[in-house]
């Protein structure tokens, strides 16, 4: 056992926490808190995490990790500049991506400048053609050939008057009033209940759907729990990662975040804010309905 693993479980004992207590708080392993306790390091994913790692454990027994890890920086694995570049994904910049946008548009808008001058064409010629005079000859042509195949009334046909066929009347509906107001759907809202110790609590009201997102900036240990306390996510997410869960067949969700700084909870695209400034906190979002 190093030295640093025995001053970190001295406090963990002094708080009165076990190895579980400690998972439970801290959401990591159990064999990675013994690893570290007994300064076993091989068995973690990476130096990475081994500095997150112990850091979380200190801050969570109320030790101030940083000043641990530069007193025992001997004894911890160094942190080399692959294993941080293997941790966050490489994203391209705004200038790359716009200029591969800017090239895509200076290539269509040649085509698009053509389509715009044939269809004008076509509809100046569709134009005149509707007013050209022989549209006008066609016409009256077409009246004087219907008026010469009209006979004359016969002299048997014009002594029987016609009967007039008698239109029935037909009453007054009565106006039916056409409701043309459209039902307008409550807006989507957010409120804050309460907050007690690591836990606040919100009320979603006027949403017919329940999108849960988590944008990373910081790597941190992600669990989300239902109404019923049972676990749906218990997963580590890294720096630069969006992680998206469909809770709309819950009727409240429970969102722990291991490492808050940096990091941010929507619900519908709304953004949840962190009310204290606790490195560990609860999220309790009930939806009503």
């Amino acid at each position: 056992m190093t030295e640093l693993g025995s001053r970190l479980k001295e406090a963990r004992k002094a708080k009165g926490f076990s190895i579980d207590d400690l998972q439970e708080i801290t959401k990591i392993q159990k064999r990675y808190l013994t690893g570290i306790e007994e300064g076993n390091y091989e068995t973690m994913p990476g130096s990475f995490y081994v500095r997150a790692f112990i850091k979380q454990y200190a801050e969570a027994v109320g030790l101030n990790g940083d000043e641990l890890l530069e007193m025992y920086k001997t004894e911890i694995p160094t942190t080399s500049n692959e294993d941080v570049s293997k941790s966050i994904p490489q994203t391209p910049t705004r200038r790359s991506i716009g200029g591969r946008s800017s090239n895509k548009f200076m290539e269509v808008f040649p085509m698009i400048v053509v389509a715009l001058f044939v269809i004008a064409i076509i509809v100046i010629l569709w134009t005149l053609f509707q007013k050209s005079p022989k549209n006008e000859i066609d016409k009256t042509e077409v009246d004087t050939s219907l008026t010469l195949e009209k006979k004359p009334p016969t002299e048997e046909n014009s002594s029987v008057k016609p009967v007039e066929e008698e239109t029935p009347k037909e009453d007054n509906p009565s106006e039916e009033v056409v409701d043309t107001t459209e039902e307008t759907k409550p807006e989507q809202q957010v409120t804050f209940v309460e907050t007690q110790g690591p836990t606040s609590t919100y009320d979603l009201t006027g949403a017919d759907k329940y999108d849960l997102k988590v944008v990373v900036a910081n790597n941190t240990w992600l669990n989300i729990r239902d109404q019923d306390n049972k676990i749906l996510v218990d997963k580590a997410v890294n720096a630069g990662e969006t992680f998206e869960f469909d809770a709309s067949a819950l009727s409240r969700i429970r969102v722990r975040v291991g490492h808050t700084p940096g990091n941010m909870v929507y619900i519908n695209e709304q953004l949840i804010e962190f009310p204290t400034t606790k490195t560990t906190q609860n999220l309790v979002i009930q939806f009503n309905k």
